[in-house]
């Protein structure tokens, strides 16, 4: 068996730190940036010759002091993988850090790694050296019921392995998604924030029509480029959760918590849409949960950080245990292993102020090593939603409930047919408010899981002199101003008061 394998074109790119957000993360972190160091990652290419030529050129300047490790038989330099590699752990990629690269031709990889063809009871190999990221910026197809292999059989090394797949669409804009790899269900498929590559839903006989790709998109000018981009950011993820003190929960460093963090962190462009209706009695309600071109937005390593590296926020098996209980963090995340049978699990947000609110679920697909082949394994089917809290009960806020309470967006995702679900939410007034997982189906197998979310106060009663933060500053205005008008009268009564010092108090940074 061998499959017909393409190369997506890429050529040296621009600076992009800006657009993807590592320029704050910089800032933020300082020399403690995560940079990829110890983390091993496998590069999968497609041929580029008559012979083997599937790996970086390693005389490069820009992959001085790394190791290219071959798996795939001898190889001469490919200029393609120079590229990719300059784009994830060179000078042009933000994982400089990288030191291991195992490198694979793409037949080799499909083969020898996911042994594609060797029977039910040949399964994947363990991680190759401990390899948490593989990219694959090519595509191909080798006919359906092989291509359903080849997926099936790479979900289910990362859901047993914990590993991702960052696989690129390909390039010019609404062509047929490629079948390879970027059709997966546990991975993340790539395109480019311009929209010039391929979108929609897999080809025909692949498994889950109707789903929509890709999930994320990034800087480039090609997606041999952006691919590369997203898979240096998961990698930093994987470091720093795999040190301490971030190390001490073991989910951290799961592939589906880094996925959950990249995707709930991306930023949306001004026409991003899900197609959620803006009025009427089903306002708020995506049955897409995603872009059609652009999936979840473009990936924001700043953003992701930030979401992965809170403590895990762990939900409550009942909305009212949940709404009596602490509220959790406006950055966080959460592993769960959703069941076979009926499961939910609630978080209560306590919103200070008027938010932007970006929430992702996404879960694996669980093939048993008896559904390589044959007929589509079941994957799960998971809704998830946001109700706002009144008088200690959860309220529904679509449609016209929801006016008032949310500017535009979706507070409830129920795509029949994706494994990823996702809330955004602009202007949502301050209040509380209950987050929600349930399970639509009881059918199939169980399957890991993460949700992770962000809000961004953007207007936060009490910020009087509008550093973003409540403290002493707004205090001292408050006080003197007390008994007048305008200035500290953060609730509006004409009158700053003890009303006004309590709003203030309760949203101290």
């Amino acid at each position: 068996m061998r499959i017909s394998l393409a190369i997506i074109l890429t050529m040296a790119a621009p600076a992009f730190a800006d657009e993807i957000g590592y320029e704050e993360l910089v800032a933020r972190l300082g020399s403690a940036v995560p940079t990829g160091a110890g983390v091993p990652i496998v590069q999968v290419e497609a041929n580029e010759s008559a012979g083997l030529s599937y790996r970086p050129n390693p005389a490069e300047a820009d992959f001085a002091g790394k190791s290219f490790n071959l798996f795939s038989g001898g190889s001469t330099n490919s200029g393609h993988a120079t590229f990719v590699g300059r784009n994830f752990y060179g000078s042009a990629g933000v994982a400089k850090g990288v030191t291991q690269i195992n490198c694979f031709d793409a037949n080799g990889w499909i083969s020898s790694y996911l042994r594609v063809g060797a029977g039910q009871s040949a399964l994947p190999l363990s991680p190759t050296n401990g390899s948490r990221l593989f990219n694959c910026s090519w595509i191909g197809s080798a006919g359906t019921a092989v291509d359903n292999e080849v997926l099936r059989r790479a979900d289910y090394a990362m859901q047993r392995d914990g590993t991702l797949v960052i696989a690129g669409m390909n390039n010019g804009a609404g062509g047929a998604v490629p079948a390879l790899m970027g059709c997966g269900f546990n991975g993340i498929s790539v395109g480019l924030i311009n929209g010039n590559h391929s979108y929609g839903a897999p080809p025909a006989g692949i498994d889950g029509a109707g789903r929509q790709k890709p999930e994320l998109v990034a800087p480039g000018e090609f997606t041999s480029f952006s691919t590369p981009v997203v898979g240096g950011c998961a990698t930093l993820l994987y470091q720093f959760a795999n040190e301490l003190p971030y190390s001490l929960n073991v989910n951290r460093r799961s592939g589906v918590a880094v996925k959950a963090s990249l995707l709930a962190g991306a930023t949306h462009g001004p026409t991003w849409s899900n197609g959620a209706p803006q009025s009427g009695a089903s306002r708020g309600v995506a049955t897409t949960p995603i872009d059609p071109i652009v999936g979840f937005g473009t990936v924001n390593i700043d953003r992701a950080h930030r979401i992965l590296s809170t403590d895990e926020a762990i939900g409550q098996a009942t909305a009212s245990a949940a709404i009596s209980g602490p509220s959790v963090g406006l950055a966080a995340w959460e592993y769960e292993v959703i069941s076979s049978t009926t499961f939910e699990r609630h978080w209560r947000i306590d919103v200070p102020g008027t938010a932007d609110v970006r929430v992702a679920l996404t879960w694996n697909r669980n093939p048993a090593s008896s559904q390589f082949t044959g007929s589509s394994p079941i994957v799960q089917n998971n809704d998830l939603k946001l109700q706002r809290i009144v008088n200690g009960q959860p309220v529904s806020i679509v449609g016209d409930a929801g006016l008032g309470l949310f500017g535009s967006g979706n507070v409830v995702s129920q795509s029949a047919v994706d494994n990823v679900e996702h809330l955004s939410i602009d202007d949502l007034a301050p209040g509380s408010y209950l987050l929600s997982v349930n399970r639509v189906t009881t059918t199939g197998f169980a399957s890991i899981a993460a949700l992770a979310w962000i809000v961004d106060v953007t207007a936060v009663p009490g910020d009087l002199n509008g550093d973003g933060i409540i403290d002493g500053a707004d205090l001292g205005m408050l006080l003197s101003n007390w008994g007048g008008s305008g200035m500290g009268d953060v609730d509006g009564s004409g009158t700053v008061d003890g009303a006004d010092l309590g709003v203030l108090l309760s949203a101290w940074s």
